[in-house]
């Protein structure tokens, strides 16, 4: 029994030690060049939207305009929401002229088809990816954020994030508004470890990141993007895992990533509070089980590029329950030689679970030192997530957006088109696209609307190059967990476009 506790104890705590050493030792951001060649004139931002009268969305806006991008994309859904879009950044549009802002509808409320919708205006050398209630505080955020862009080598960047605080004091909505800002501070601590190892991370979270158009905007890309399946193409396509998708795409076209983690590129977001977190739980450990299994016996590079990772992210998130683990820790050692030789060997053990536990919550916790009264809440939920992670396990090929419900909104999109096409003058029969519901499918092209979007702006001198992408059919495979007809075909990267 004691070579099972040895093995349990080295296998799970290597990692954090080696974490340890490369998240303090090792890692370094890209510094800002004096001369930079990638400047915030050469990005495109596309914000895909399906509620932009939230209380997030113009504050999102704003934290952009800021920052003084070329040119905004904003992707809502159906022609009634975008005038009320347009009518709401409209005054934007005239307090930074130097931007141009652009609404452009989808049909479908689907982020992967939105975002390949927007990808169709984009005309410069790099595309940020941004939520819509995601916040950046600092006005130099992208001009830190494109530094790593210095190397040619690097095709997508990512950020530390940070969690807002809306509810504090000692409850039940602060309480779980700590959970949420925990959970990214554990997600900031392993990608900045991982990333110094050997470059790799496990996703590149898509509330805000920095991409090479010429990679975004290449059509093998879109067909895999908005086409992708799994579990021997049984299901799909996906609408969640975006990010992942976009990550692993990278790595298996040999670009570098890399995750500017410092104080002018970190972003503050809002995360749901109960039930919604719970939700929010289950997608992200779902998109775990899928994404990670296609990185190993899918795509398989990362056995090649990154085979730290492979040790330190993939394989040990399938074993990584603490609920499972810290009991077979427990039982191997009071059942052991070493447990029954060695005085107070389960305190010993106890303590060092706990101290194990609080590394990567640490630098909250100095910020935060009043939430220190709810920690023990917090470790219960710990334990809790083991379920909710098993569970997930066991329905991984749920695929639904939890936290939204997105065939409401497109039920609703449809019926407001409807009607407003119904009081238009004229005998003229409507337009289809505006006035029914087009469910996406493998087999249907990428929804591309232009009706009603017109550009509320000609800030930026010359015409946005305008290019139609069709979405193909899916192929299938006899192997694979997750599986896209562009991980099947040619590797093309696409050639830079001009910005």
């Amino acid at each position: 029994m004691t070579a099972f506790f040895v093995f349990l104890f080295i296998f799970r705590y290597l990692r954090l030690v080696v974490h340890l050493v490369s998240f303090w030792c090792f890692y370094q951001p890209a510094p800002v060049p004096n001369r930079p060649t990638v400047r915030p004139s050469d990005c495109t931002i596309i914000l895909p939207t399906v509620d932009p009268e939230n209380r997030d969305f113009e504050e999102c806006l704003t934290s952009c305009l800021l920052n003084s991008p070329a040119s905004i994309v904003i992707v809502s859904v159906g022609g009634v929401m975008a005038e009320r879009t347009k009518s709401i950044v409209g005054p934007y549009q005239q307090r930074f002229p130097s931007t141009h802002i652009r609404v452009k509808p989808s049909t479908v409320a689907n982020k992967r088809i939105q975002v390949a919708h927007g990808l169709q205006y984009v005309s410069t050398k790099i595309t940020v990816l941004l939520d819509d209630h995601v916040f950046w505080p600092s006005a130099r955020f992208l001009p830190t954020m494109l530094a790593p862009f210095e190397d040619p080598r690097v095709g997508i960047v990512g950020t530390n994030k940070r969690v807002r605080r809306t509810d504090t004091g000692f409850n039940i909505k602060s309480f779980w508004n700590m959970l949420g800002a925990l959970y990214l501070e554990r997600h900031n601590f392993e990608i900045r470890a991982t990333n110094a190892m050997d470059g790799g991370v496990f996703v590149v979270s898509g509330r805000t990141s920095a991409h090479r158009s010429q990679i975004l905007t290449d059509p093998q890309f879109i067909q895999g993007f908005t086409n992708e399946r799994f579990f021997f193409d049984q299901f799909g396509p996906l609408n969640a895992d975006d990010d992942n998708f976009i990550t692993r795409w990278n790595v298996r076209h040999g670009y570098k990533i890399k995750i500017q983690y410092c104080r002018d590129a970190c972003i503050e977001t809002t995360l749901g509070t109960y039930p919604k977190f719970l939700s929010q739980c289950l997608r992200w450990v779902r998109t775990t089980w899928r994404s990670n299994s296609a990185s190993l016996f899918t795509d398989r590079t990362v056995w090649r590029a990154q085979p730290c990772c492979v040790y330190a992210v993939y394989l040990t998130s399938f074993v990584n329950f603490a609920l499972f683990y810290d009991a077979a820790l427990i039982y191997t050692l009071v059942n052991s030689k070493l447990g029954s030789e060695v005085p107070g060997a389960l305190s010993y053990l106890l303590r060092w679970i706990f101290i194990s536990k609080m590394v990567k919550l640490t630098p909250y916790f100095l910020r935060e030192p009043q939430d220190l009264i709810m920690l023990p809440g917090y470790f219960l939920f710990a334990y809790f997530h083991s379920l909710i992670k098993l569970y997930a396990g066991l329905t991984f090929w749920e695929t639904n957006w939890c936290g939204r419900n997105l065939d409401a909104i497109n039920s609703g999109a449809s019926v407001e088109d409807g009607r407003v096409s119904e009081k238009k003058s004229k005998p003229a029969v409507p337009s289809p696209r505006f006035h029914r519901k087009r469910p996406f499918s493998p087999d249907t092209a990428i929804p591309s609307i232009e009706s009603g979007a017109d550009t509320l702006s000609t800030a930026v001198e010359g015409r946005t190059s305008r290019r139609k992408v069709g979405a193909a059919g899916v192929g299938t495979g006899s192997s694979g967990v997750t599986r896209s007809t562009a991980a099947t075909g040619r590797r093309g990267r696409g050639r830079p476009r001009k910005s």
